[in-house]
């Protein structure tokens, strides 16, 4: 069980796998809410050096020590899968953190018969966060999972098995390895490396969460466009910058216990995120982020009568769906904030509205306001319903101790110059 901090500072107990063990969105609020345990933290002093990303083909060694993979038996990491060591906790997790100061658990008995052949493109799998994540030595690991999509058979992130060791009282590199199969027989498997490091530098200024909406082809421009436009052109030149500059991409596991001062962060951290699951963005905006190995969150409606086929077609290693809400992205019928219809509802519709979107997404790691409208009760019922934070368009960096349900980012233009937007991923709004 994970120890947690739950409203007015009472203590809650939670099993490891909750989340996504449920079967439908009330069953899932009531097998889990928050990850959390709090713990200290330390600074350090120098830079981490990050793998280069490759080239388009995704050749790197990078992207290869992660891809999916088909084969009988889970894969082994680098590590023997349990540390003669001890650990002040074990813990499982499944899509969702848990903070941990070990993690040692050894998945490769899980099924008892042989893998089928996995047909090419059925599974996709992702990791939840960097690929490769960084874990000050003495600090907690969090775990933060990894999901799963069977292009015939959905979300298969509730079956995921996860393998390895990870000791952070010992510097090193550690491989935890996430395995599934779908109803036939068919496994896939991706890794994360976990480097234990005794010295980073460290965040301590706030971190921008880039907010972008639509991605066009310079070729063949919209009709119409506003700022929230970005041509492929510019969106690859800053795709590029970062992954040239070596940024980490936390995961929102991670910025959850950052906001709570409970866990450090590189200082060049990073984390981008795309607006309305657009068709111009998913066309050629995911291609690149693909291309450079650079996870980002697409913010998909779940009323989009599309919402399957995007999933299907555009989930990738990098690419991951996350909540924009149900049905709430259109007008309503007040003038409050923005005109959003989210003023339309109190705190228990609005549960409802969120609740169809975790079971369909079986996911609950975030969630993007539409029209950016947070009402007073909307963090209460997205607390409730086992969000770990939320985002607003409030124009500025997330800083520790703000509230991780009113959260801001920082909007991106499609008309800003290269140094606008190192300026901005470094400060902010200035």
């Amino acid at each position: 069980m994970a120890q947690q901090h739950g409203k007015n500072g009472e203590h809650r107990e939670y099993g490891t796998e909750g989340r996504y063990r449920a079967q439908s969105a009330s069953d899932f609020r009531r097998s889990s809410e928050h990850y959390r345990a709090h713990t200290s933290y330390r600074r350090g002093g120098h830079a981490i050096q990050r793998p280069e990303a490759g080239d388009a083909s995704g050749s790197s060694t990078r992207s290869a020590r992660r891809r999916t993979a088909a084969s009988g038996r889970a894969r082994v990491g680098k590590r023997p899968l349990v540390i003669a060591l001890a650990v002040e906790v074990v813990v499982v997790v499944v899509g969702i953190a848990a903070v941990v100061h070990g993690l040692s658990q050894d998945a490769g008995s899980a099924w008892t018969t042989p893998a089928a052949p996995l047909e090419d493109g059925r599974i996709v799998m992702q990791v939840n966060g960097d690929e490769d994540t960084y874990v000050k030595q003495g600090e907690d690991y969090i775990e933060s999972g990894a999901r799963a999509y069977d292009k015939k058979e959905g979300f298969l992130t509730d079956g995921i098995k996860t393998s390895g060791s990870v000791d952070t009282s010992t510097t090193g590199d550690y491989d935890v390895t996430y395995t599934v199969r779908n109803s036939e027989n068919m496994e896939a498997s991706i890794t994360r490396t976990v480097h234990v490091v005794d010295d980073m530098d460290v965040d301590d200024d706030g971190i921008s969460v880039l907010m972008y909406h639509y991605v066009y082809d310079e070729g063949n421009p919209p009709a119409k466009m506003d700022a929230n436009y970005i041509s492929s052109t510019k969106l690859e030149a800053e795709l590029k910058w970062l992954s040239d500059n070596g940024y980490y991409y936390p995961s929102f596991a991670e910025l959850r216990a950052y906001l709570e001062g409970t866990h450090s962060l590189p200082k060049k951290s990073v984390v981008l995120t795309f607006d309305d699951g657009e068709q111009g963005f998913l066309d050629y905006g995911t291609p690149l982020l693909n291309k450079y190995h650079v996870p980002a969150t697409s913010y998909i409606i779940g009323s989009d009568p599309n919402f399957t086929e995007k999933v299907s077609t555009y989930m990738s290693e990098y690419v991951s769906f996350q909540s924009h809400t149900y049905d709430l992205h259109r007008d309503g019928n007040t003038n409050k904030g923005k005109g959003g219809k989210i003023w339309d509802l109190d705190q228990a519709s609005l549960e409802q509205d969120c609740n169809q979107a975790i079971a369909q997404l079986h996911d609950a790691q975030s969630l993007a306001y539409p029209y950016g409208d947070c009402p007073d009760f909307a963090p209460a019922a997205l607390e409730d319903c086992g969000y770990l934070c939320a985002f607003t368009v409030q124009n500025d960096q997330m800083r520790k101790g703000d509230n991780p349900y009113k959260l801001p980012r920082v909007r991106m233009f499609g008309s800003s110059a290269l140094e606008g937007f190192e300026y901005q991923v470094q400060h902010g709004i200035g």
